[in-house]
């Protein structure tokens, strides 16, 4: 049994494929299974990942109808054999040690999640999503979850982590869904004892093929993010983290109110998702009356639920009124460190 799966999605990615494979073949932490998942590809990945496998014995591949990421990883997961799980985007690499040094995490700290920092590589110039000092920090999964939403340390994503089998469980990626990360990454930290993270950029996040993630056009799609805020911020509240709690909910208010607001501003307020989540926020107006949230949060709340979805877009296109002097600044949000940490 190897003591590593790597898990590659790969879906049109030729141009960069044996970058990414390569990065992971030549890692100092040798004993590993490279699980290639091919999603149906209809460029020539299929090929590329079939000479890896004749050459390297570690590698396997697995080929399936196009079926999306969520799908492909967990393809993935069902076929490791490895006591860790990693993932590597197939756009993306690694550097030589990023796998050894969770490795070696994990065992000092008795953690079954190790996570590092990464870079964003554009096409002009490589910047660090971090400070890089190097420090490291253990958490329960309370302390993780609290940075995650707060993007002060540990994040959503999926790729700059290794995790200890047990923590994967019966836990799945949510096939159709988009921002798939935000359903399940939680839900990993929630089923480990101890975590880690340590301030060195290990992973190369490839930002010269497609561009800003946050710059994309709008798809309604994008509302599936508000889904997975709502179940987080449900799961949490059973935990009798006072704190915990109320940075779910601030999380979760951010991205629902942005969401409103974006599918207004591409013209889709009509489209049946966006009118679902409209009365969903009415629902919300009342619910945060009796339950903590930030005022910010829960000012926008009801003057949505007053004035409807064209006065608030209107409202915010024109920038929301700052607060008075007495109320306490909104609290950071996990949107908005996205927004930085991705340089978007």
């Amino acid at each position: 049994m190897p003591q590593i799966s790597v898990i590659v999605p790969i879906y049109r990615v030729e141009d960069c494929l044996r970058q990414c494979v390569d990065s992971v073949l030549g890692q100092s932490a040798a004993d590993l299974e490279v699980i290639l998942v091919d999603d149906g590809s209809p460029d020539g990945c299929a090929e590329i990942c079939a000479e890896y496998a004749a050459l390297d014995r570690r590698v396997k591949v697995i080929r399936q109808p196009n079926q999306g990421l969520a799908a492909a990883r967990n393809a993935g997961i069902e076929a490791a054999r490895g006591e860790y799980l990693a993932f590597v985007d197939a756009d993306d690499w690694i550097d030589e040690d990023m796998l050894q040094l969770l490795l070696d995490a994990c065992r000092r700290y008795d953690a079954q999640i190790a996570e590092c920092s990464y870079r964003n590589v554009w096409p002009d110039r490589v910047e660090n999503a971090t400070e890089a000092t190097g420090r490291v920090l253990v958490a329960d999964p309370a302390r993780a979850i609290r940075g995650m939403l707060d993007w002060t340390d540990f994040c959503t994503m999926a790729w700059n982590k290794l995790y200890h089998r047990s923590v994967i469980g019966n836990v799945r990626y949510p096939v159709g869904k988009l921002h798939e990360d935000e359903f399940t990454t939680w839900r990993f930290f929630a089923n480990a004892q101890r975590l880690v993270y340590i301030d060195q950029p290990k992973y190369s996040y490839n930002r010269t093929r497609a561009g800003s993630i946050m710059a994309a056009p709008f798809r309604i799609q994008t509302l599936d993010a508000c889904e997975a805020a709502r179940q987080r911020r449900d799961a949490l509240e059973t935990w009798g983290d006072a704190a915990l709690s109320e940075s779910a909910a601030n999380a979760y208010c951010w991205v629902l109110l942005d969401r409103l607001y974006s599918c207004w501003k591409a013209g889709l307020a009509d489209d049946p998702r966006a009118k679902e989540l409209l009365a969903q926020t009415l629902q919300e107006a009342e619910y945060y009356r009796a339950h903590p949230v930030a005022p910010v949060y829960r000012k926008q709340l009801e003057f949505l639920a007053a004035a409807g979805l064209d006065a608030f877009g209107a409202k915010r296109q024109t920038g929301w009124p700052p607060q008075s002097p007495a109320e306490p600044p909104p609290p950071p949000s996990l949107w908005q460190r996205i927004r930085s940490r991705l340089g978007g």
